[in-house]
């Protein structure tokens, strides 16, 4: 403790011979009027630590590298850097004093007063706390100065713009001070919330959105301007400080001008180029939304400042160019504009000392967004009322033209009704074939019924065969037989056969059956079949074979032929018993056509099955040898399919010795 003392003493007593030879003390005389106000932004001494290191025990041995200010108001612009300042306040009167920084938007700021080389008296507060872990709450910061010998040290970091505009009030000024300010934001306010009612309630009634985009520029204005003024901390987010530490999200809510700007001045219909360069401004502004949380908030600011000042200004030079171009909604955008600009950069013109620092000059930017408001309201009310004036001609146009068209249509009647009385008999034979298109419609939809239904019945028994023998099996499954896996095996293949022919089915019903024509090998297909459908006949032990050459090229549809071929391969080995053959056979014929046949030694079909069995309305399930089911989709296939690829089948059978289906097919490049 001794130690520390003898620190402070050796500490101020170098301060106090630099305060003595700068002569920079601020005197407060012991008669102090009650409106006492001192602006002391000169009597300031600055240091800037670039080391970001020092303390308020540290700061002794840099005491001589302070500079004196000597303006009217202190701008440092973007540093973050922590900045130093001191100055000597001799509180000659009986009564505390308070010391204002008028900047509402510092980070940090910590308040050090020292006494006798002792600190008697620190407090941290700024606009990354709380707003209520302030000494004196306000929209500024305001820190209390007891009668006395006073050294006064302030710490300030800041991650954006630096200004510290600081003022002495006695009580009653401060609080003059204060209501004045608060009479004056009440005003603007007030002002902005009439505004926003008074064209909530056009909005309500003509449902233009123009007023929507205008009442988002305004809030975001008033936004913006209260903000810089501590408003908006003070009343909206006073538990909120990270709103503040991610400052360019608040200026980024310029993006709704911009917004307002297209939807105003409707460039899209004057100019190609403004309407690039305005919508080039609000997609600039987007990121201002995204930097700050991925820790980029120093180029967030970077680039919320860049476009906020070329984007007003682009944006006042698209209004005077359209203005130039005949849209009368323009001369009060340009006008606005001019006042928000003007505003703007002679408050920060005040704030930067080149302009004095009075309340007119001060607070320009809200009087220029008050007056900016006001004539864009009546800009709105202009355009809208132009609006209206076109809408009022169109409806006189369009009143003329129907009028015109009703005498045209009067006159086309009488032209006409000896053309209907002749399109009427048309019109009965084409209800007479539409009444036949109609039930054969009706009829197909219910052979599909028909169809769905037993598909379904029969994807459900698959299904349940391999969900049931699942279920058995699931708790052991190293107990499963041979006899169960081929079931569970053939229920599945029986599964993937229903849906293949149900999507090929599905795809012939929603198309007009069009085939390809493509030279191919058809031995290769065949094979590529064969192997594919050859595990079904394995579970069965029957033999397959081909009796096709090798070069053996056919023109037809690849696709289609393949499905035919798999179906009646499917067939074969459905109703062929265990250990039985099937055989699939190439012939040329000397009429130069191709002759495929599928030969097996299956159960056989009567006459009667044979000659009904590509009809639709025949039984659809069937069973084969094994107890496989089918739902009779494969059969419709064949013949359509081979019909379509102006081919011929046939069938030839006997009960007991098998059957074979016979297609033919043109050769490739044969010219039949």
């Amino acid at each position: 403790m001794i130690k520390r003392r003898i620190y402070y003493s050796c500490f101020f007593f170098i301060y106090f011979i630099a305060s003595a030879f700068a002569g920079r003390v601020i005197n407060v005389s012991p008669g102090i009027d009650r409106l006492f106000e001192k602006s002391i932004s000169k009597y300031l001494n600055v240091y800037i630590d670039s080391s970001q290191s020092l303390s308020i025990e540290s700061i002794s041995s840099y005491i001589d590298r302070f500079e004196r200010w000597k303006k009217d108001n202190v701008h440092l612009g973007t540093n973050q850097n922590p900045i130093w300042f001191y100055t000597d306040i001799n509180n000659q009167s009986n009564e505390d004093v308070i010391l204002q920084i008028g900047y509402p938007i510092l980070d940090t700021i910590s308040f050090y007063l020292v006494r006798n080389g002792v600190v008697v008296k620190e407090f941290t507060t700024g606009s990354s706390f709380e707003f209520e872990k302030r000494e004196i709450l306000g929209n500024y910061f305001k820190f209390i100065i007891p009668p006395g010998q006073n050294q006064v040290f302030f710490r300030v970091r800041s991650f954006y713009n630096v200004q510290f505009p600081a003022t002495l009030y006695a009580w009653k000024s401060l609080n003059y001070e204060n209501s004045k300010e608060a009479l004056l934001q009440g005003i603007y306010i007030g002002f902005v919330v009439i505004i926003v009612l008074y064209n909530l309630f056009f909005y309500l009634s003509i449902r233009d959105s123009i007023y929507i985009w205008y009442i988002l520029h305004v809030a975001a204005t008033a936004i913006i301007t209260l903000h810089l003024n501590g408003y908006t901390f003070k009343y909206l987010w006073p538990k909120l400080p990270i709103i503040n530490q991610n400052e360019p999200i608040i200026y980024g809510l310029g993006i709704f001008t911009t917004l307002f700007s297209i939807k105003f001045l409707r460039p899209e219909t004057f100019s190609r180029f403004w309407n690039k360069v305005l919508w080039g401004i609000f997609w600039l502004n987007v990121p201002v939304f995204i930097l700050p949380f991925v820790g980029e908030k120093l180029l967030a600011n970077m680039v919320v400042q860049l476009v906020g000042s070329f984007g007003c200004f682009l944006m006042l030079v698209a209004g005077f160019a359209l203005m130039l171009r005949g849209y009368r909604p323009a001369v009060f955008y340009v006008i606005a504009f001019s006042f928000l600009l003007v505003g703007v950069i002679l408050s920060i013109m005040a704030r930067m000392n080149i302009l004095p620092n009075i309340p007119v000059f001060v607070h320009a930017s809200q009087i220029g967004s008050a007056l900016d408001m006001i004539m864009l309201s009546l800009a709105v009310a202009d355009r809208v009322n132009e609006g209206l004036r076109e809408r009022k001609k169109l409806k006189n146009q369009l009143l003329k033209e129907a009028v015109e068209k009703e005498n045209i249509i009067r006159q086309q009647n009488l032209m006409l009704k000896d053309e209907v009385d002749r399109q009427t008999s048309d019109l009965k034979k084409a209800n007479t074939a539409l009444e036949k298109a109609a039930q054969e419609l009706k009829a197909k939809n219910e052979y599909q019924n028909k169809l769905l239904t037993i598909v379904g019945q029969d994807l459900k028994g698959s299904l349940a065969n391999v969900t049931g023998l699942l279920e058995i099996y699931r708790d052991k499954p190293e107990t499963i037989d041979r006899d169960t896996f081929d079931l569970m095996y053939t229920s599945a293949l029986n599964t993937t056969s229903i849906l293949q022919n149900l999507l090929v089915f599905a795809q012939i019903n929603n198309s007009d059956l069009r085939p390809g024509k493509f030279v191919f090998n058809l031995y290769t297909l065949i094979s590529r079949v064969i192997s594919q459908i050859r595990p079904q006949a394995y579970n069965k032990h029957i033999d397959l074979s081909i009796d096709c050459a090798k070069e053996t090229e056919i023109s037809a549809d690849e696709f289609y032929l393949e499905v035919v071929l798999r179906n009646l391969l499917a067939n074969a080995i459905k109703f062929t018993p265990q250990g039985g053959k099937i055989k699939v056979q190439v012939k040329e014929l000397p009429s130069g056509q191709i002759e495929l046949s599928v030969q097996d030694t299956g159960v056989g079909m009567s006459a009667e099955r044979v000659e009904k069995f590509f009809s639709k309305n025949g039984d659809f399930t069937t069973v084969g040898t094994s107890g496989e089911r089918g739902t009779g989709i494969g059969r419709i296939l064949i013949k359509e399919l081979v019909d379509a690829m102006k081919g011929t089948v046939s069938i030839a059978s006997e009960l007991g010795k098998g059957t074979t289906f016979t297609l033919t097919f043109n050769r490739a490049n044969s010219g039949k």
